[in-house]
């Protein structure tokens, strides 16, 4: 997504010359990546590209993905693709579950109050926990 927009994620900017520099990609590289879709980055008013943390890291997998699994930039673009439709799916069956569970916390009374709950990734958590107290780190 190309906006003109500087907030990202982690609030973390980087340069094309600092991208280059990071990932150890050639300024050409880091632009078929581009024109592949593998990221999109942010554009200033003056057309200056602006990448986060979530593009290094997408930039390092795809280079080691063309590289060491000979993997040609439109399947790279096609896995990430997936990637990103896995974790929204994660996303909305875990907000499912918090849902679920405050419609069961308002209609059905637990005595102990000990229950346990899984998550989409099935990890189980005694209580009934908020998705924000249960992030993962791995992902």
């Amino acid at each position: 997504m190309t906006t003109t927009d500087n907030s990202v994620h982690d609030g973390v900017v980087f340069t094309t010359s600092q991208v280059v520099l990071l990932t150890g990609l050639h300024r050409r590289t880091l632009e078929a990546f581009e024109r592949a879709g593998i990221v999109s980055p942010r554009r200033s008013a003056a057309g200056q590209a602006s990448y986060d943390q979530h593009d290094l890291v997408r930039l390092r997998q795809a280079r080691n993905l063309v590289q060491r699994a000979g993997m040609d930039l439109d399947e790279v673009r096609q896995l990430f693709a997936l990637q990103d439709q896995i974790e929204q799916t994660r996303q909305r069956l875990d907000q499912m579950v918090t849902e679920l569970w405050e419609v069961l916390d308002r209609t059905v009374p637990t005595p102990s109050g000990r229950v346990f709950t899984t998550g989409s990734d099935g990890r189980a958590w005694p209580g009934r926990q908020t998705m924000t107290g249960r992030r993962r780190l791995q992902r």
